[in-house]
């Protein structure tokens, strides 16, 4: 059977296209798997980036804040040694003097103290009430307890310049620190603390430690940090420090500054607020003929005073000895006079220069060195973690951006390829329907083509089979595109939760530490709480006692008062004994006088007369005997009434005094008032009864 050539290219084309379609399905699907694959490495690639950018950001920021804190710290490390180097040029106060305030003057008034001068005097510390002081002494700190040598030898030299000021104001020359010197006064100082010795407590100078040294001492009130809880002012906190004000206030020590600031108003007051002491303090400081002088504090315990709502405070009593090692003698007209102890040797090889502080930098060195090597190692790892931080982001771009397959687009030209192999079958199968209504000169050929439909067939069934794993296989590429479109949102979700929780374990960390605290706080809150009922039990105490001891005072000072009343009024009396005593010893001298003229003139009548004289005498003698005795019982009973009162008197005045910080001094100027000028009078009329007594006796 011949097929006529349109049928069998009719037929023919439809098998070729068939067959093409087929073959660009498959090759569709390959590509579409390959994209998939690729799309998926690359999602694995940029998630694996992402990451590796991310830990190097947070290296990267960790490294930044710790390459800024070294910087700060090595900053704050250079701006310390920067300060100890400028400090070496020290900030001194530059002393006024009050015009009137000279030599001679001084000396004047330590003869003849006068209000007039003290004035003058006490005027040098208005000029003076600012203090200066560097920011290198407010940064170093210092155990006043507890100086070092070098903290020693810098108090001396700030001290030993300013009291060279004054000198030199007067022309005479500059006194000198020498090693030596000072370890005589820090050993002299060291004994005073050891005797527990103050001028606070009313102690003098140990003559036996000074073994005939000459001293000044001043002295302060200073609060013990350690145990006590009160505010209290301290010179970084002052732009300005008043002598008068920084004397009348509880201070504390902690710094070169507060440690500079308390010796300044101990020479202060040693020169201008020295009139108790005669001025010898000042004019010890002035003395031409002192050579040496060295500085050294003592400590020791105070008293504890009580503030409602501060509790106790612990005040320590703090005193600098001036004192002037070595020896010397110089001649004044014809005396000799000689000043220390001879054995003191000092060498001038040992003399300290007073220009420059003594600074040592070599701590600050060591701590800018420190801070330097972690600065440089910060930074190293800084660059190291910037560098890292910049590879991974390189590497996220190169991944990111990398070309990948349309996936869509392959899906589209697979579904178009489907449909036209759809549209082949159906071309296909319209034809064998067809076969049957051809003629039967070409019924052979149709046979012919249905055997080769046959065999087309059978590949149709190999296509539609191959059709259908293409479709199980596009359904499990979809499947694992979404369930990987799934886990990436999951991965997404979870790295969310990740840092959420990081967060809050941060916080919770945190606020765990916070939490700590704040039950530290609070346990230390209750024991202030009873501390302070305990406080405020014992001050309710003590006000209840001192309100009856109040009554009882007032009681005694208006029954002293009444007692005094009855004094004077008995004095009164004793006045008036005392005239009739005088009006006696008149009448017996006229009645002896009458005795002896009646003697004379008539002898007859002596014995009478006699009888009469000594009746007359024994009587006047008998009254003005008891009148003298009533005086002298009055006088004892007076003198102990007036002492009762006296007593109640000071006792009441004790009471009523707070304990005040006192400026430095050697001695007090004691002013006591009597209270005998009031009863004066009764005394001279007892006296007078005396006199009459001897006198009576004498004839």
């Amino acid at each position: 059977i011949v097929i006529p050539p349109a049928i069998f290219f009719y037929y023919s084309t439809l098998f070729d296209s068939r067959f093409k379609t087929l073959q660009q399905n498959h090759k569709i699907q390959s590509e579409l798997d390959m994209a998939n694959k690729a799309n998926k490495d690359k999602a694995q690639a940029v998630e694996a980036a992402t990451k590796k950018v991310n830990d190097a950001t947070v290296a990267a920021a960790q490294a930044k804040a710790n390459l800024d804190k070294s910087q700060s710290e090595r900053a704050k490390a250079q701006a310390a040694l920067a300060a100890l180097e400028n400090s070496k040029t020290e900030v001194l106060n530059i002393i006024q003097v009050p015009k009137e305030y000279t030599l001679e003057g001084l000396k004047a008034a330590s003869e003849d103290n006068n209000a007039t001068f003290e004035a003058i005097s006490e005027s040098g510390i208005d000029l003076n009430k600012k203090f200066n002081y560097s920011q290198a002494d407010v940064n170093e700190k210092v155990d006043y307890q507890h100086l070092t040598h070098e903290q020693l030898v810098e108090i001396n030299k700030y001290a030993i310049s300013l009291i060279n000021q004054m000198r030199e104001h007067f022309g005479l020359k500059d006194l000198i620190l020498n090693e030596e010197g000072l370890k005589i006064t820090k050993t002299i100082a060291d004994g005073y603390q050891a005797k527990r010795e103050s001028i606070m407590k009313g102690n003098s100078h140990d003559k036996e430690l000074l073994d005939k040294r000459a001293e000044n001492i001043g002295s302060s009130s200073v609060y013990d940090t350690v145990r006590t809880n009160i505010p209290a002012m301290q010179v970084k906190a002052a732009k300005d420090v008043s002598y008068r004000e920084y004397n009348s206030n509880y201070i504390s020590i902690s710094t070169m500054a507060d440690l500079k600031a308390n010796i300044y108003t101990a020479i202060l007051a040693l020169f201008f607020d020295d009139s108790r002491s005669n001025y010898g303090h000042a004019l010890s400081f002035l003395n031409e003929h002192y050579k040496y002088v060295a500085v050294a504090p003592s400590v020791i315990d105070g008293r504890v005073d009580n503030y409602p709502g501060y509790g106790n405070a612990y005040i320590n009593f703090l005193d600098w000895h001036f004192v002037f090692p070595g020896y010397t003698t110089w001649n004044d007209g014809k005396y000799t006079y000689y000043s220390g102890n001879e054995n003191d040797k000092l060498n001038p090889a040992q003399d300290i220069d007073l220009s420059k502080a003594t600074v040592n930098t070599t701590a600050a060195k060591a701590e800018l060195d420190k801070k330097q090597e972690a600065y440089n190692a910060a930074k190293t790892e800084n660059d190291k973690a910037v560098a890292t931080l910049k590879t991974a982001k390189a590497e996220l771009d190169k991944v990111s951006n990398g070309s990948t397959s349309d996936v869509k687009k392959l899906q589209s030209n697979l579904a178009q390829a489907k449909q036209e192999l759809k549209d082949i079958n159906n071309k296909l199968a319209n034809a064998e329907q067809n076969g049957t209504t051809l003629k039967q000169q070409e019924l052979q050929a149709a046979n012919t083509a249905k055997e080769a439909l046959k065999n087309l067939q059978a590949k149709k069934v190999d296509a539609n089979k191959a059709n259908k794993e293409l479709v199980v296989a596009q359904a499990n590429v979809e499947a694992a595109q979404k369930a990987a479109t799934e886990l990436n949102n999951k991965v997404a979700a979870v790295r969310q939760e990740l840092t959420e929780l990081n967060d809050l374990v941060g916080k919770g960390n945190k606020a765990q530490a916070e939490l700590s605290s704040l039950q530290t706080k609070v346990e230390a809150a209750k024991e202030n709480v009873k501390a302070a009922q305990k406080v405020l039990d014992k001050a309710n105490e003590e006000l209840n006692l001192a309100k009856v001891e109040a009554t009882q005072t007032a009681q005694a000072l208006d029954k002293a008062k009444t007692e005094l009343d009855q004094a004077v009024a008995k004095q009164q009396v004793a006045l008036d004994n005392y005239n009739k005593a005088l009006n006696s010893q008149k009448i017996s001298q006229e009645v002896d006088r009458n005795i002896q003229k009646q003697t004379e003139e008539k002898k007859e009548n002596k014995v009478d007369s006699g009888k009469k004289s000594e009746f007359t005498s024994n009587k006047v003698i008998k009254e003005a005997k008891t009148n003298v005795k009533e005086a002298n019982t009055f006088k004892k009973q007076h003198v102990k009434e007036v002492n009762t009162f006296k007593k109640q008197h000071v006792s009441v005045s004790k009471a009523s005094v707070l304990p005040a910080t006192q400026l430095p001094q050697t001695g007090n100027k004691t002013e006591n008032q009597s209270i005998w000028g009031l009863v004066s009078l009764a005394i001279a009329g007892m006296l007078g009864l005396v006199g009459y007594n001897k006198q009576k006796k004498n004839n």
